[in-house]
């Protein structure tokens, strides 16, 4: 896989359409650790209530966005849902790696991403 991850950049949420992109994994990372790094998140609305968001972009066009519940998360991870060059086993440890959060970890990857 030749993915440049030099250039990743925080994109606002409203870059990416939920058409394009689908659940890849559950990542355990801090949310404070995350704004420390990457600034404050976009917060998201839509029929299932209200979601903070990181959102990024690679310098070849791919788009991966992290985001959980903003009041209420069942979980303390965020969703990492990303765009179909992305869609791998081996792009989520890259991607977990350019956040630069040593702690960040993935808990469990999309049943797509394991058949």
């Amino acid at each position: 896989m030749s993915l440049d991850f030099t250039g990743l950049r925080r994109v606002a949420d409203e870059e990416l359409s939920t058409k394009d992109t689908r659940y890849l994994a559950l990542v355990r990372v801090d949310l404070m650790a995350l704004y420390r790094r990457w600034g404050r998140p976009d917060v998201g609305i839509d029929d299932l209530g209200e979601w903070l968001c990181f959102a990024f972009a690679l310098s070849d066009g791919s788009k991966f966005v992290l985001q959980r519940e903003a009041y209420n998360p069942p979980t303390p991870g965020f969703l990492l849902s990303a765009t179909k060059a992305l869609f791998s086993a081996e792009a989520v440890e890259r991607v977990i790696g350019a956040l630069e959060i040593p702690e960040a970890v993935v808990v469990e990857l999309s049943d797509e991403v394991l058949d």
